[in-house]
């Protein structure tokens, strides 16, 4: 089983146990306006039925949750047709995005040939786009997705990291 540590999280491979956390942080509004394929209201059942498709963790596509040691699970980060992530309410703008996205992208890189790691977000999600940013991700292209729990098309931007501009940004 996958266990990345960074100084304060550890990233692992999700089980069926972590679904009472999923289900309270995606549950919350103002986490899941912006998880443009989930639907809202989101309950437990449907935590339970997410996390029986995840499959094993490889560098090439992930699905971890972000675990703060003695305070349990504060969100997700996945690295499956695009990097995405989302954070339990409470646990904004202390880093942990960005920590986690970093360790992440570290472990994709360095043992996978994928020259570029896709992303994207909601164009009124300055959060995750200031993410993004710090990450080397650039503005690449717009594009409308439905979201379910908006239930209207929603103007994405998405952006895209080489692995050239991330070895870049390591040094």
């Amino acid at each position: 089983m996958i266990a990345i540590h960074t100084e304060r999280l550890i990233l692992r491979e999700a089980s069926l146990d972590d679904a009472p956390c999923v289900a309270l942080g995606v549950g919350e509004y103002d986490v899941a306006r912006f998880l443009t394929a989930v639907p809202y209201p989101y309950t437990l059942g449907m935590a339970i039925d997410w996390l029986r498709q995840a499959k094993p963790a490889t560098p090439e596509k992930s699905l971890l949750m972000i675990e703060l040691p003695k305070r349990g699970v504060i969100g997700c980060i996945s690295l499956l047709d695009e990097l995405g992530f989302w954070i339990a309410r409470p646990h904004w703008n202390k880093g942990y995005v960005t920590e986690a996205a970093t360790a992440l992208l570290d472990w994709h890189f360095s043992n996978c040939s994928a020259d570029r790691v896709i992303s994207s977000a909601h164009h009124n999600n300055a959060a995750s786009l200031a993410v993004q940013k710090k990450l080397g991700f650039e503005p690449h292209a717009h594009e409308m997705r439905f979201s379910h729990p908006l239930q209207h098309n929603v103007d994405h931007v998405v952006t895209r990291l080489t692995r050239e501009r991330w070895q870049e940004r390591a040094q």
